[in-house]
């Protein structure tokens, strides 16, 4: 079963994505058991109830027995964030449920897209110390596809319908971020990088990911996932123009490598125990690449390069060989 039609017609992008993720919610448990455990936070116990649209909460989970609601807040586009939102929701919850702990979760379209919001909350005069504030982006949840099993009469549905949420959020950061003033050059390298990799690694899926600053290759559905990133410096305003990607012959940018154990890999008891002792040492050597530094979950190396962008293109895919070699005992 395929949920394109879900994010066609004349209902909002976001209206789709949270109607997507509501079914999720109140129909797949494991799925409500990998949110909480992404979010390392204990599943309430007892039945829940999901609603969407709940006085302007996109998606609002109930547990009675625990006393634990649970508000998301999910976001597609770049620009749809609004500032003390999550605040506004959770003043207007506490109201209503003074004796329910909550718990507030901003869905975004990247990696750091809400980590302000999140923190706006946190910090607010009102926000008691039982209570929590999550951000997650839309691809840590899709990690949930890669734990069906094959025969599971679901899995086409659910990545299909993350599959469908990418494309919405790569055509909005298009919108967003056009391919000018250097971004093309950018973006023609990371794709290189990408297909070189692909050709390299046939047994391993990639997905490939836009943002104000930059592109990133990343693994789908290894025990580990591994980060290729082509960073560059922006202008604040939009369209936010690179400002050091004159031409092909002069870029200036930033080349990382980064890889944490993924949602699949903490299902796997010998690759936990190997991840557990790599994070002990708190770095990682990678042959040919960097000592990579442990930053919270994820080992991290990155370097400053200015030149051609043939030669930055050799470099970036030649770092992330080396990860991904390194790391084919726990891929």
């Amino acid at each position: 079963m395929k949920p394109h039609f879900f994010f066609k017609g004349k209902l909002s992008r976001e209206e789709s994505a949270s109607a997507f993720l509501a079914t999720l919610l109140e129909q797949r448990p494991d799925f409500r058991s990998f949110l909480f455990s992404s979010l390392e936070l204990a599943e309430p116990d007892g039945d829940c109830r999901v609603t969407v649209e709940d006085k302007d909460v996109d998606i609002k989970v109930d547990y009675p027995t625990d006393k634990v609601t649970v508000l998301i807040e999910n976001k597609v586009r770049p620009g749809s964030l609004q500032q003390y939102q999550l605040v506004r929701y959770y003043e207007s919850e506490r109201r209503a449920n003074a004796d329910s702990r909550i718990v507030s979760i901003l869905v975004g379209p990247g990696e750091g897209a809400g980590t302000n919001e999140v923190g706006r909350l946190r910090t607010h005069s009102q926000f008691r110390p039982t209570d929590s504030a999550h951000r997650v982006s839309w691809r840590l949840l899709a990690q949930f596809g890669e734990l069906i099993q094959q025969e599971d009469r679901d899995k086409e549905f659910v990545r299909g319908g993350f599959d469908c949420i990418f494309t919405i959020i790569e055509n909005a950061t298009e919108e967003k971020y056009p391919l000018v003033g250097g971004r093309e050059i950018a973006q023609e390298i990371a794709q290189n990088v990408l297909r070189a990799l692909e050709q390299d690694y046939p047994g391993i899926r990639f997905g490939f990911w836009r943002a104000k600053d930059c592109f990133n290759i990343y693994s789908i559905g290894t025990d580990v996932t591994v980060y290729v990133d082509l960073a560059f410096r922006t202008e604040n305003k939009e369209p936010c123009m690179t400002l050091e990607i004159p031409d092909r012959q002069h870029v200036t940018a930033i080349l990382r490598t980064q890889f944490a154990l993924s949602a699949k890999g903490k299902k796997n008891p010998a690759t936990r125990q190997k991840w557990h002792h790599m994070c002990q040492d708190g770095e990682a050597e990678i042959l040919s690449s960097g000592k990579h530094q442990l930053e919270g979950k994820w080992f991290k190396y990155e370097t400053p390069v200015s030149g051609d962008a043939v030669v930055l293109e050799r470099q970036l895919a030649d770092m992330g060989r080396s990860v991904i070699t390194s790391l084919r005992h726990l891929l």
